[in-house]
C-alpha cells in the first residue's frame, strides 16, 4: 500500500466474474457507446488496489494497447515520472478533483505521450472508483519544442541565433565569475562571400554558409558553441580557455575557411575569414564589452590583411 495515497499497486488480473465491471460498463449501452466515441482517454481505476478496470478505445489507441492489454494491471506503470502521479493524487486529496494536470505516460513500446489529465471520483454507492481522463497533447508539445528550436537556432545552418548566443554568454559570465575562470568570444566574418552570391546565386551562397557551419563545428571543441549572428558573420563561445588555446582554435578556423568550397555543380570557390578574439575578464567584464572587443579586433584584420586573426587589445 502507498502510505500517501492508500493505493496498492500489485497487479491483479481482472476476471469475467467481477460484478462491478460488468454492471457498470458492459450492460449499459449508452455508457459503452460514450466510452467508445469520446475523444479522450478514459480509465476507471479501483482505489483499493490501483487496478485498471476499464480503458476506452481512445486510450488504448493513444497508448498503444491492444484489446484489454491494460486491464487488471496497476496504473503506476503508465507514468513516466512517478512524482507526477504522486502530485496529482495529493491535489486530488486536497481539492477533491484534478483538472488539466500536465504529465507524460509511457507506451509499451517505450514512446512517451504528453497529455492533460483529469482525475475524479465516480459517485456510485459501494464502489471506490476513480475516473482518469487523458487528452493527448503530444503534437502540441512537439510544435512548441519546434518553435523554441527555431527561435534559438538559425533556420539555414542550425547554429545558435544571436539572441540565443547572448543568453549563453550571460550564463558563461556567471560561471566564470563564480569559478574565476576565463572564456573567449571569437568573432568570425567571411571574406569574399558577396561575390559568391553575385556570381553563382543565392542557392550557392546558402550551400557555402551551411558548409561554413559544418567546418566551424569541426574546428571547435564539443563544449564550445557556434552561432550565426548575421548574413556572413559567426561567433564562437569557448569556455575555460587560455589565450594560447583561443588562438589555436582561431587558427584552425582561419585555415579551414581558406580551403576551397566545392559547389553542387562542381565549381570551386574560395572565400576565407577574418577573426577577432576577446577574453573574459581581460578584454571586458560584460557581454556587450566582450562582443565589441572581439568585433573591433576582427575589423582590424578586415581592414588590413584579411584571412587572419587578431586578439583584442594587441
Amino acid at each position: 500500500m502507498n502510505a500517501g495515497t492508500g493505493i496498492v499497486e500489485t497487479p491483479v488480473l481482472l476476471t469475467e466474474s467481477d460484478p462491478s465491471f460488468e454492471s457498470l460498463l458492459l450492460t449499459d449501452e449508452r455508457l459503452r457507446a460514450f466510452n467508445e466515441t469520446v475523444p479522450a482517454g478514459i480509465l476507471i481505476v479501483a482505489v483499493e488496489d490501483g487496478r485498471v478496470l476499464f480503458s476506452n478505445r481512445f486510450f488504448n489507441e493513444v497508448l498503444g494497447f491492444e484489446g484489454a492489454g491494460i486491464l487488471g494491471h496497476g496504473w503506476r506503470e503508465l507514468f513516466v515520472d512517478p512524482d507526477d502521479r504522486e502530485r496529482m493524487l495529493v491535489r486530488f486529496i486536497e481539492q477533491g478533483e484534478v483538472r488539466n494536470f500536465e504529465l507524460r505516460l509511457r507506451r509499451p513500446d517505450g514512446r512517451l505521450v504528453w497529455g492533460l489529465a483529469s482525475l475524479s471520483e465516480i459517485p456510485i454507492r459501494g464502489e471506490d472508483l476513480l475516473l482518469f481522463a487523458f487528452v493527448d497533447i503530444t503534437a502540441l508539445k512537439e510544435a512548441e519544442e519546434e518553435i523554441r528550436r527555431l527561435a534559438n537556432h538559425d533556420a539555414l545552418t542550425g547554429l545558435r541565433t544571436l539572441r540565443s548566443f547572448r543568453d549563453l554568454v550571460e550564463e558563461a559570465l556567471a560561471r566564470a565569475r563564480r569559478e574565476r575562470s576565463e572564456f573567449a568570444i571569437l568573432f568570425v566574418d567571411l571574406d569574399r562571400f558577396k561575390p559568391v552570391n553575385d556570381t553563382f546565386g543565392h542557392e550557392a551562397g546558402d550551400f557555402v554558409l551551411k558548409d561554413v557551419a559544418q567546418r566551424l563545428h569541426a574546428c571547435v571543441r564539443a563544449t564550445d558553441t557556434v552561432g550565426r549572428i548575421g548574413g556572413d558573420e559567426f561567433v564562437v563561445l569557448a569556455e575555460k580557455v587560455s589565450v594560447r588555446l583561443a588562438r589555436k582554435i582561431a587558427t584552425r578556423i582561419v585555415a579551414a575557411m581558406e580551403l576551397p568550397f566545392v559547389l553542387p555543380d562542381g565549381e570551386e570557390v574560395r572565400i576565407g575569414a577574418s577573426l577577432g578574439i576577446a577574453l573574459y575578464p581581460r578584454h571586458g567584464d560584460g557581454l556587450d564589452s566582450l562582443m565589441k572587443a572581439a568585433d573591433d579586433a576582427m575589423y582590424r584584420v578586415k581592414r588590413t590583411t584579411r584571412g587572419a586573426l587578431a586578439i583584442a587589445g594587441s
